[in-house]
């Protein structure tokens, strides 16, 4: 299984969010975000990202830490944050 993570510099969330794709399996490819890359994933995915992580998985935008985390664990996550 394959995840794109764009990412940001010094960035928490993404350090954890690529380690919980990581603990499911999956193999990674990250991206660091400018400008360019974000307009593009803004129109490909037809919406306003302002943060990252941002999480693509399937060609579909997932999200950032908790949508995937959501995904990942599902209702019985602990993390809560």
């Amino acid at each position: 299984m394959k995840a794109t993570v764009y990412t940001g510099l010094a960035c928490i969330w993404c350090e954890r969010v690529k380690t919980l794709l990581k603990d499911n399996n999956y193999e990674i490819e990250e991206i660091m975000v400018n400008k360019k890359i974000l307009e593009k994933l803004q129109t490909k995915y037809d919406t306003t990202i302002r943060t990252v992580p941002q999480v693509v998985i399937d060609n579909v935008l997932v999200g950032g830490f908790q949508e995937t985390e959501k995904l990942m664990v599902g209702a019985a996550s602990i993390n809560k944050v």
